[in-house]
């Protein structure tokens, strides 16, 4: 109950769409990403896998109150070590303007180049884009796995 706090009016009616598949659209692969703190939802992201190609973070929010604590920088790093771990090469998201910059410095995201862009639209045709958003990336760091016996890295 706590995520409908974080969730403007008009986007109920946008989610009941997320349970069923619609006609032309697969929701296939999306997931709901929270990080909670003492039993309330602080930050929240939908991810939807495409499988090891790519990636990509639709939507995201913080709840008031809770800007500038990190809790977005530690639910995003969470995403970004599964990611890792399940072997995705790239990481796209549509970037509202006033946030690319936000995406670029702190995150270490780029524009993607047209022609990458027709890439991922061909194998990733159901990608989610929003009008006034510039398509961002990144890729994903190779996982990295800390034996606990000999407490070394591997790669």
């Amino acid at each position: 109950m706590a995520f409908l706090i974080l969730i403007p009016p008009l986007l109920l009616y946008l989610l009941p769409t997320f349970r069923k598949n619609s006609k032309g659209q697969d929701y296939g692969g999306m997931y709901c990403a929270v990080l909670t703190v003492n039993s309330y939802v602080v930050s929240a992201a939908m991810v939807r896998i495409f499988g090891q190609e790519v990636a990509e973070l639709p939507l995201v929010a913080t709840s008031t109150g809770n800007h500038n604590k990190g809790y977005f920088e530690l639910l995003f790093s969470c995403i970004e070590k599964l990611l890792s771990f399940l072997n995705v090469q790239s990481f796209v998201l549509p970037a509202a303007e006033e946030a690319e910059s936000i995406w670029t410095d702190k995150f270490g995201f780029q524009k993607i180049k047209p022609e990458q862009l027709s890439k991922y639209r061909k194998s990733c045709f159901q990608m989610v884009t929003f009008e006034g958003t510039s398509m961002l990336h990144k890729a994903v760091p190779a996982c990295r796995i800390v034996s606990q016996s000999t407490e070394s890295i591997v790669s």
